[in-house]
């Protein structure tokens, strides 16, 4: 699996070395009974590079130096990846290059400019394509938004200033999707601006404070402000503080609820807190993690019921609220929830099916790049965050002790 020649391997290929083989073995052996928290993050990172190698040897296209869409097993990846799923493989490579910057950033960085392949002009502002190439362009904002935070990711693991102009690029392209129909906020897509939804302006939003964060301009603090306000008062239940999916130009909700979209409200309440020190974006915050995990996840195996697609949006949320919040309160959730999609949900041949709420029984068929990178972005954005805390994690440890001693 690794013989590739260098012309057509992968950029995770070409940067495997014996060393980082070396680092993988010795994380496999740590000992799951009592680990500390430098054992746990190496576990998880782990996990991380495991579910990043099954990408790389089932899903590169080597001509094209583009990850697939999908592939059925046994087959040749052939049909590049939907912005969508490039944007979660983007990410989980970052999440990677913050762990283990030695061994990720270059094949980061490579396929980052590769991705420029999906970036066009049109109607006088750049953004990035549905697909490379296309004949017939289809620009998504949520898309776009998801690249902005992928974006400014990049920019923070390795200085380099041109991510950052990107992500400032990428978001005026963003912003561009909203009017005052409805009283404000952002369109779904481009060709079609028939709905506003909570996956656009949510990420939107976040995508904002951290630009505002990242450079200091007010101007970004302020379209995040307005974004905030339009869709709490027009997409969240009141009742639970969930958000809804979207509104139509007639001003009908679509009333379905995903993870991801309140995932990223707790986001935006956590930064809205750090940049202007309100405690009662927190509060909001805590409030609506509560709910979400109440919704989704099973407290007695850790299993989610929704799409991982989304779900891996959750748990990191839930990582930032106790980040936020200065504790541990979501640790054994997480853990919980991490454990059951490695044991259960993760094949024999190493993928995931779409869905994180089932035990997978057989082989997948047919599998999907952003189904496999929402784990490595998950597995990896857990490592990183209990690595930088650098205490103890007394709740997930005694998870891994009490419930599932034998955590590899």
């Amino acid at each position: 699996m690794l013989a590739r020649s260098p012309s057509g391997s992968s950029p995770l290929l070409r940067t495997f070395s014996i060393a980082a083989l070396f680092v993988i073995a010795l994380a496999s052996n740590l000992s799951a009974q009592n680990p500390s928290s430098a054992e746990l993050a190496a576990q998880f990172g782990r996990w991380g590079a495991d579910t990043l190698a099954a990408i790389d040897r089932d899903l590169w296209i080597a001509d094209r130096n583009l990850y697939a869409e999908k592939v059925r097993l046994g087959e040749r990846p052939s049909q590049p990846a939907f912005m969508w799923g490039a944007g979660v493989q983007l990410s989980a490579m970052v999440a990677a290059a913050k762990f283990e910057p030695d061994r990720y950033t270059a094949p980061l960085t490579a396929y980052a400019d590769k991705l420029q392949s999906h970036w066009i002009e049109r109607h006088g502002i750049g953004g990035y394509d549905v697909l490379p190439g296309s004949r017939e362009p289809d620009r998504y904002y949520d898309d776009n938004a998801w690249i902005v935070l992928a974006l400014l990711e990049i920019h923070n693991v390795t200085g380099d200033q041109k991510y950052l102009d990107r992500a400032a690029s990428t978001m005026r392209f963003v912003l561009s999707g909203a009017d005052n129909s409805l009283g404000g906020g952002l369109f779904w897509r481009e060709n079609d601006r028939s709905s506003k939804n909570t996956c656009a302006n949510a990420p939107a939003i976040v995508a904002a404070l951290q630009l505002y964060s990242a450079t200091s301009e007010g101007r970004y603090l302020s379209n995040a402000e307005q974004i905030y306000e339009w869709t709490r008062s027009h997409l969240q239940d009141t009742d639970d503080g969930l958000y809804w999916d979207s509104i139509w130009r007639s001003g009908r909700v679509n009333r379905r609820k995903y993870s991801y979209n309140s995932a990223l409200m707790i986001r935006a309440n956590c930064l809205l807190f750090q940049a202007k020190g309100d405690r009662q974006f927190l509060n909001e915050a805590e409030w609506i993690a509560q709910s979400a995990a109440a919704r989704w996840i099973v407290p007695e195996t850790g299993a989610v019921n929704d799409a991982g697609r989304f779900a891996h949006m959750l748990l990191e949320s839930l990582l930032l609220v106790d980040q936020t919040a200065g504790n541990t309160h979501w640790q054994k959730t997480i853990c919980d929830t991490l454990m059951f999609v490695r044991q259960n949900v993760r094949d024999t041949n190493g993928h995931y099916p779409v869905r994180w709420h089932a035990s997978t029984e057989t082989a997948l068929k047919t599998f999907q790049l952003i189904d496999q990178a929402s784990a490595a972005r998950a597995y990896f954005a857990t490592a990183n965050s209990i690595r930088q805390r650098n205490q103890p994690t007394t709740q997930a440890i005694e998870t891994m002790n009490a419930a599932r001693p034998n955590c590899k």
